[in-house]
């Protein structure tokens, strides 16, 4: 199974390098999100015009992000683009994110508990010597919580919406509603289960890899250069390569789990005219 996930993950970046085409769509896409968080975060509320914008960015922000996800997923189920179907996606896609961020509020809230229940204690003073200075000993319950937190908001509840906005795009609305409540449920149920198995894991761990960890080491860690103009064109490079990485791997990461995921037959819907017939 890991080997089965590992070459569909890598088959998917494959296809996704060479389809430029789609490639762009998702760039462009992108771009578009960036620059507009850029003006959202940049703008200040001095004037009415720009109280305006402001708000008007609150909403097109988050609007640009699920018609990104939507973009992705139809891709990888190769439809055919459809800004009707695109926009339809996203608003389901919407919908079904509502229920996860007020789970991950309530969960940062009792995280937030549990940090105050058990503080880290204060850190010894400084010593003149640094060489005779001693190590701080390991505080067990800030490390636990630490990792609680990546794991609950840096895999668990990604991972839970990612398999919900597949399910809810690989299906129209009557039919995720059929069969009631009960079928829904089970259906969520099913998507959760496949969130957390070992092939779903892993793929998010590689995406993670090339969408988290490697943009942030291009950003951030450090590097010595002599020259101005060696040092910005250095700085451009490696805003663009972040840029690659986080966009390329996002889009690998959600397409193999698209197309990880088993596509179930459309719900069977009996006429009125068959029912009779079967009725006979």
């Amino acid at each position: 199974m890991i080997t089965t996930a590992l070459k569909l993950w890598f088959r998917t970046l494959k296809q996704t390098i060479t389809n430029l085409r789609t490639l762009l769509l998702f760039v462009i896409l992108y771009a578009l999100l960036l620059i507009t968080f850029y003006i959202f975060v940049s703008t200040r509320e001095a004037t009415v015009w720009q109280v305006l914008i402001t708000y008007a960015l609150l909403f097109l922000v988050p609007a640009e992000v699920f018609v990104l996800q939507a973009s992705i997923i139809d891709s990888a189920r190769d439809l055919q683009f459809s800004w009707k179907r695109i926009l339809r996606h996203a608003f389901k896609i919407f919908v079904v994110t509502l229920p996860v961020l007020l789970a991950g509020w309530a969960l940062w809230y009792l995280v937030n508990k549990m940090s105050v229940r058990w503080p880290a204690p204060p850190l010894p003073p400084l010593a003149l010597d640094p060489k005779s200075a001693k190590p701080a000993p390991m505080h067990w319950p800030t490390l636990l919580i630490a990792t609680l937190r990546f794991v609950l908001f840096g895999v668990a509840l990604p991972l839970a919406a990612i398999h919900l906005w597949i399910e809810v795009t690989a299906r129209d609305v009557r039919a995720t509603f059929a069969g009631g409540a009960k079928a829904l449920l089970k259906r969520i149920g099913n998507a959760m289960a496949r969130a957390f198995s070992s092939e779903s894991v892993l793929t998010y761990g590689l995406g993670l890899i090339a969408f988290a960890l490697i943009p942030f080491a291009l950003l951030f860690v450090p590097i010595t250069i002599k020259g101005n103009k060696t040092d910005f064109m250095v700085f451009v490079i490696r805003l663009v390569l972040a840029f690659v990485f986080t966009l390329v791997g996002w889009v690998v990461t959600l397409a193999t789990l698209v197309r990880s995921k088993p596509e179930s037959p459309a719900p069977e819907i009996v006429t009125a005219p068959a029912a009779v017939e079967a009725a006979a």
